[in-house]
């Protein structure tokens, strides 16, 4: 437990290499307790180590077939990397083994909605969502699977009234991931507001002497199509993407003012961070994140994608004034719906999203902050549409390569081959792996009703981005 507790302290700190020089202690310690070895599988896991916690559990498998936990583990792992007959069969047996497995039944449903038998899956959501006994963590997805079923059958009002009882069940546990919320959001909306153009001017002019890095951001609000943005760029062989890791946000910037104060960041505490140590944290940011990736970054663009750092844009231009930023956008009223219309577990984001007007609020506070923030900086930042790249996607990808400084290449366009095969931890992993379609364009209006009170919220926003004439 000592070996497992502290592999996963060094995991969440993204000290990844210490990370596993303890699993691999463990696993040979392990020997054929295979107890030892799901939870081996279940740190890395944790620590973006998918390969080898698929070996773990195959390993314990295969001295005990009896094992629900990592049927389940696996099956889970399958779903998102598409191997979906696996997954079927994994979860098929966890079943077999352990019949009230509740959420491995939820796994089951999942599977079956996406081989199409809509009937079959919304048969067992609807009895996990009725189960009283069931945990409301469970309950909760099952509502909010439910609405995506019937949403997609085109049952509008019946998606909506599910989605409203999944956010039901969450709200009990939002108290504490509320307050923290707002707390952080409001000092990090300060220092947006009070940085000026002088301020990023400064703080260019002292980076000066450190190396250049060549990195990127890629964000904007939840659900406005940076996944998609993502999986085309990293697909080019100068380029690679770290995919919604929060170490800048975790880890780097409070150590950029950690110790200088006992209070809040400031923006005048951000100027007064040593360059010293703006040059430890930036190497340690790029160490971790290549830790994290399993390979060297090398001379490639490294882009951080991450809807949720956009109130952290000043803070990762304080650490690298040189950094490109890729602002994604999409219709404001079809982000909102489709940020509400997806189960989450509770964080600090998520709670921003159980309810429209809760979700319109906090858009307009991220991309209020934005447009604060483009008139203040200079020539290094990008605007993307999502209805543009879905319109024409190689124009946007050579808009976006152009932009970071790369050469145009056309095995981007072949991004979804890659995807196929590789792990994406956006809640979007199943969609980016589909070819392009435009039904999502405009989703809004089907619940145009429900809009009603946040529409004069977005309309700046949507005229702002194009979305509405002025």
């Amino acid at each position: 437990m000592a070996l497992i507790d502290a592999s996963r302290a060094f995991g969440a700190r993204f000290e990844i290499a210490r990370a596993e020089e303890l699993l691999e202690k463990l696993v040979r310690e392990a020997g054929d307790r295979p107890g030892i070895l799901v939870h081996a599988g279940q740190s890395y896991r944790m620590i973006f180590r998918p390969d080898k916690a698929i070996e773990c559990f195959q390993r314990a498998l295969a001295i005990k077939r009896d094992l629900p936990e990592a049927l389940l583990e696996l099956a889970v792992l399958y779903e998102r990397r598409h191997r979906l007959s696996e997954a079927q069969a994994s979860v098929e047996e966890c079943l077999r083994s352990a019949p009230d497995y509740l959420e491995a039944a939820l796994i089951k449903a999942r599977l079956l909605r996406r081989s199409r038998d809509d009937a079959g899956s919304e048969n067992i959501l609807r009895a996990l969502a009725a189960n009283e006994q069931a945990h409301p963590m469970v309950r909760s997805q099952a509502w909010a699977d439910i609405a995506q079923l019937l949403d997609r059958n085109a049952d509008y009002e019946g998606a909506m009234s599910a989605m409203l009882k999944s956010k039901e069940l969450l709200l009990p546990g939002e108290a504490q991931f509320k307050k923290e919320s707002d707390t952080v959001v409001e000092i990090l909306r300060r220092i947006a507001h009070e940085a000026t153009q002088d301020t990023f001017q400064k703080w260019s002019q002292e980076a000066r002497g450190l190396p250049a890095r060549k990195v990127a951001v890629l964000a904007s609000f939840p659900r406005s199509g940076t996944t998609l943005l993502e999986q085309v760029l990293d697909s080019h062989p100068g380029l690679v993407s770290s995919d919604e890791r929060e170490n800048f946000a975790r880890d780097i910037f409070p150590a950029m003012w950690a110790g200088l104060t006992n209070r809040e960041p400031t923006l005048a505490l951000m100027g007064s961070v040593p360059i010293s140590r703006l040059a430890s944290l930036r190497e340690k940011y790029l160490s971790s994140m290549a830790s994290a990736l399993n390979e060297p970054i090398g001379d490639r663009v490294h882009l951080d994608k991450n809807p949720s750092l956009t109130l952290m844009i000043p803070a990762f231009l304080r650490l690298f004034p040189e950094g490109r930023l890729i602002i994604a956008l999409r219709d404001p009223r079809d982000v909102i719906l489709s940020c509400f219309m997806q189960f989450l577990p509770l964080n600090t984001n998520s709670v921003c999203f159980l309810s429209l007007e809760r979700a319109a609020t906090r858009y307009a506070v991220d991309m209020g902050v934005w447009l604060q923030l483009r008139d203040k900086l200079s020539a290094n930042w990008l605007e993307v549409r999502y209805e543009d790249a879905i319109e024409n996607l190689e124009k946007e990808a050579r808009r976006g390569l152009g932009f970071l400084g790369l050469d145009w290449d056309a095995s981007v366009m072949g991004y979804r081959k890659r995807v196929a095969q590789k792990a994406v931890s956006s809640p979007t992993y199943e969609a980016v792996s589909k070819p392009l379609y435009k039904s999502s364009i405009g989703r809004w209006h089907h619940y145009e009703r429900h809009f009603a009170p946040v529409l004069e919220k977005l309309k700046p926003f949507a005229r702002a981005f194009g979305y509405e004439s002025p």
